[in-house]
């Protein structure tokens, strides 16, 4: 036996490196993924969860952004997921589908909406009314006719302002707003990134 042992421990020896590499290997991946939990507390890798709920695997570039915050930019992202977690589970499903279709979304669409959100953040209290006044009145929209509106404002926007204006007084939400509320739901709609409201 022992004749028989030292015949072939070369080969004893490149099995058990096998053996151990095959699971050495699987261990290093989860052990990566953990890093930043360990380096920076409870939950810390589950707090970019929020940004791809349901993967539980980072990767690197993903690993490496995390290394590259600041702490404060850490905190912000825990919290975020913190509150993410609370949410009832029917609430974080309307959220991903929110998500979902912002991808499918093309590029010149993502824009507009990103300025728009823009826009709002700049706007004052009597716009924003305007504004949230606009949306309740599209969401109170059948599917179909909600789309419809949606197209008519997109045709809207390549027309220039004073046919733009006679267009959309063919729109009743339109005619129902007083001249105040029209100007400022023109500059929502159809202003460039930037642009004041009329009155300012």
């Amino acid at each position: 036996m022992t004749r028989f042992l030292r015949r072939h421990i070369g080969t004893i020896r490149v099995a058990v490196f096998v053996l151990l590499f095959g699971t050495l290997l699987p261990l290093s991946a989860s052990a990566s993924a953990e890093a930043p939990a360990r380096a920076a507390g409870d939950n810390a890798a589950e707090s970019v969860a929020p940004d791809h709920p349901g993967k539980g695997f980072l990767s690197p570039e993903r690993l490496e952004r995390w290394r590259a915050m600041s702490p404060g930019e850490r905190e912000r992202i825990r919290e975020r997921y913190r509150r993410w977690k609370e949410l009832p589970p029917e609430k974080r499903e309307r959220i991903l589908e929110r998500r979902r279709r912002w991808r499918e979304l093309p590029e010149e669409q993502r824009r507009y909406l990103k300025e728009r959100r823009a826009l709002f953040s700049d706007a004052g209290p009597e716009d924003r009314v305007v504004v949230r006044k606009f949306f309740a009145r599209m969401r109170s929209l059948p599917p179909e006719a909600r789309s419809a509106e949606r197209q008519k404002i997109r045709g809207w926007r390549s027309l220039p302002p004073g046919e733009r204006e006679e267009a959309m007084r063919s729109w009743s939400f339109y005619r129902g707003l007083s001249d105040r509320e029209r100007g400022a739901l023109g500059w929502f709609l159809f202003a460039r990134p930037g642009e004041r409201p009329p009155r300012e």
